[in-house]
C-alpha cells in the first residue's frame, strides 16, 4: 500500500530526518521562523503560491501576486510583528505575457504600499505553473505565540468567516459579483485583508496570550491553540458573516461547514483574558477593526467542541491540507464543505 503524501506527513518526514533546530531558534511547524539577535528575534516566513492550488477562477495576475503576500503578512500579523522587507522566487509559464509579468509585478507593488515593506528582488525561472515564492523578513524584541492560553480565557476572532468559501463557490458557477453579501465575499476571495495593524496593537499592548492565523479553517486554527496549550475550547457562538445563513438557505449549502472548514480568511485568532476584553474590543474600534468573541479555554482534553443550537458537539480537526485536496482537484475543500456538486 502507498502512504499518503500531504502537507502535515511532508513536515513529518523532514522532521523525522532532521530533527529540531538548536535552541535559541523556533521549532519547525509554527506560524514563522526566528532567530535569536542583539536579544531580539530576526522573524522570518515564506509561502508558496502556486496557480493550479491557489488561484481561484476570476482572479487576475494581480490579485495573485499581492495574495502571495497576504500570506505571509497575515502570519506575521498574528505574531504580532512588523513586515521589514521581503523577497520573491517566480515561477514563470512560456504562456505569460510581458504585460502578464506587468500584472504581477503591480501586484507586489500593490502589497508593498498596502503593508508597508521593502521589495528586495528574488529570482525567476521557467515553470510549468505560476508559482510565487514569497519570503517575508522581520524583527521583534517578543512574539505572541500559539501557546499560553489559560483556562478562563477567552476566545476571539477579528473578523466574520464564511466569506471566502462561499465567495469560491460563487466564482466557480456565477464569475464575478458584486453586489450585496456575494460581492463580500467574492472580495473577500480576491482582495483578503490581514488585519496586519490590529495584530502589532493587540501584541504591543499584550492583549494576546496565543494567537494564529486563519488561514488553514477556523476549526484547525482553534485544534492547533487547544493543543499548543493543552487544553479545550468551547466555542458557543459561530461567527458567520452577515448574510451567510440566507445565502446558505438559497442554495442548500451548510454554513457551519463554510464558518470552520473554508480558510483562506488571514484573520486572527486568538486567547485573551476575559478582563481585557473591554480594551481589545476599544482598540479594534479605534482602528476600524471588529472583533468577536466567539469561545473560551477550559480545562480538559485538547479538543474544540462547538455549543450549537442543536446541541454541544466536538468539531471535526480538518481544514485546508495542501496535496490532499490538490490531489482530488482544484478547490475541492469548497465542494466538501458545501456538499456542492
Amino acid at each position: 500500500m502507498i502512504e499518503k503524501t500531504d502537507e502535515l506527513s511532508i513536515i513529518k518526514t523532514f522532521l523525522e530526518v532532521l530533527g529540531q533546530p538548536k535552541l535559541g531558534y523556533s521549532r519547525i511547524g509554527d506560524d514563522v521562523a526566528h532567530l535569536p539577535y542583539r536579544g531580539g528575534k530576526v522573524v522570518v516566513k515564506c509561502d508558496m503560491l502556486v496557480g493550479e492550488t491557489d488561484v481561484p477562477q476570476g482572479m487576475t495576475y494581480r490579485e495573485a501576486a499581492r495574495k502571495a503576500f497576504v500570506s505571509v503578512v497575515s502570519d506575521f500579523a498574528a505574531k504580532g510583528v512588523k513586515p521589514d522587507a521581503a523577497l520573491i522566487s517566480l515561477g514563470i509559464p512560456p504562456t505569460l505575457t510581458l504585460e502578464d509579468v506587468r500584472e504581477l509585478a503591480l501586484g507586489v507593488r500593490d502589497a508593498r504600499d498596502e503593508f508597508g515593506f521593502q521589495f528586495l528582488g528574488g529570482d525567476t525561472n521557467e515553470a510549468k505553473d505560476l508559482v510565487i515564492d514569497c519570503v517575508m523578513i522581520g524583527y521583534a524584541e517578543q512574539m505572541v505565540e500559539r501557546r499560553g492560553a489559560k483556562v478562563g480565557d477567552a476566545v476571539v476572532v477579528t473578523g466574520d468567516f464564511g466569506y471566502t468559501g462561499t465567495g469560491l463557490y460563487i466564482l466557480s458557477r456565477y464569475g464575478r459579483l458584486t453586489s450585496g453579501f456575494a460581492g463580500r465575499a467574492v472580495s473577500a476571495v480576491l482582495k483578503p485583508r490581514p488585519p496586519l495593524e490590529l495584530g502589532l496593537a493587540l501584541a504591543e499592548k499584550r492583549l494576546m496570550s496565543s494567537s494564529i492565523d486563519s488561514s488553514d479553517g477556523l476549526a484547525i486554527s482553534l485544534y492547533t491553540l487547544a493543543e499548543a496549550s493543552s487544553a479545550k475550547i468551547v466555542v458557543y457562538e459561530m461567527p458567520a458573516a452577515s448574510g451567510l445563513i440566507e445565502f446558505c438557505g438559497e442554495h442548500k449549502l451548510n454554513p457551519e461547514d463554510l464558518v470552520f472548514y473554508s480558510g483562506e480568511e488571514y484573520e486572527i485568532v486568538f486567547t485573551t483574558p476575559k478582563e481585557k476584553l473591554e480594551e481589545v474590543q476599544r482598540l479594534a474600534r479605534a482602528l476600524g477593526r471588529g472583533v468577536r468573541v466567539i469561545g473560551e479555554v477550559q480545562k480538559g482534553q485538547a479538543k474544540v467542541e462547538y455549543v450549537s443550537p442543536s446541541g454541544k458537539k466536538v468539531l471535526e480537526r480538518r481544514g485546508w491540507i495542501h496535496l490532499q485536496q490538490a490531489a482530488t482537484g482544484k478547490n475541492k475543500e469548497v465542494e466538501s464543505a458545501t456538499g456542492a456538486d
